[in-house]
């Protein structure tokens, strides 16, 4: 068990039952000893926790089952949060914003989530520099160092693949190759709890290769994000791969294949109903292609 996020949880509800930190240790530790406990410098014995949790008026049993709920349910609601602020749902993502307060965050890859969640935020609200934005979330990932490390959190490659989208020429091309050999050999990625997180990664990954006018790297990576989808019965971001696909058969000259991704684009979306997504593709889809999309899928479907 992770004492740095057991202590965490500690303080948490310490803090909602309005327990002083002097009034929580008495008896049981000093306050330098506890701060050992929430810093990771050190781990909490097992009858500790037995007094920190009768100090705290529950069960042991309860208060572990409780940590594991609570962590659980942070981590959906900064899923969320990013989620929204990736979307550019501003209004979600200020409701999702103050249920979280990251002070009392408990997971310590949750509060890197959260963080970065927040500087992205916060860029696109224009509250933040590109520059301010490339220091801040460098900082937080310790980059360019963490490139030297052989194993990566889903949420550490989750932030270099938001680097991507602000990073160009040489910076950008490095980036871009060590992402892709992580995805060659993808033991070197340690799973987290959210599916949402990976398959966002590939949908970024696959919109620089077209970028750089990589074409198969683009279908590879896209039909990698729709593959995941189906053995983890999500489709999340498939109207993305499906306009990535696109863009690259048609790049390629492969009008059969090209047919095929436009129609499950529309399909797909056709599917969700969000009629400002609808709407955002099709113009995007008739700008890129010189089509109507309706009549030009329509038209494939007659066939």
């Amino acid at each position: 068990m992770n004492s740095m996020e057991l202590s965490n949880y500690l303080e948490k509800i310490r803090f909602g039952r309005n327990v002083s930190q002097e009034e929580f240790v008495s008896g049981i530790v000093s306050i330098r000893q506890y701060q050992r406990y929430k810093n990771g410098d050190s781990v909490i014995p097992y009858e500790k926790i037995d007094q920190f949790a009768e100090k705290l008026g529950i069960s042991t049993k309860k208060l572990l089952a409780e940590f594991e709920r609570e962590k659980g349910t942070q981590y959906t609601k900064i899923n969320q949060f990013y989620n929204a602020v990736a979307n550019n749902d501003y209004k979600n993502a200020i409701n999702l914003k103050r249920e979280l307060d990251s002070d009392l965050i408990i997971s310590e890859e949750g509060r890197r989530y959260y963080d970065h969640a927040n500087i992205v935020f916060r860029y696109y609200s224009r509250d933040l520099t590109l520059e301010e934005v490339i220091q801040k979330v460098s900082e937080l990932i310790d980059y360019p160092k963490i490139l030297k490390q052989q194993y990566y959190t889903d949420v550490e490659v989750l932030i270099l693949s938001f680097l991507l989208s602000v990073f160009t020429g040489r910076q950008q091309e490095m980036l871009l190759s060590k992402l892709n050999s992580l995805f060659e050999s993808t033991e070197s990625i340690m799973a987290g709890d959210s599916e949402y997180i990976y398959t966002l990664i590939l949908m970024r990954i696959a919109k620089t290769f077209g970028i750089k006018r990589d074409y198969p790297r683009v279908i590879y990576y896209c039909e990698l994000g729709i593959e995941r989808g189906i053995l983890h019965k999500q489709y999340y971001l498939w109207e993305y791969f499906f306009y990535y696909k696109s863009l690259a058969h048609y790049a390629l000259g492969q009008k059969e294949e090209f047919d095929d991704s436009l129609l499950r684009c529309f399909n797909v979306l056709s599917m969700e109903g969000n009629h400002a997504k609808i709407e955002k593709f099709t113009a995007l889809i008739e700008k890129d292609f010189s089509i109507n999309f309706k009549k030009y899928v329509l038209s494939l479907i007659d066939k």
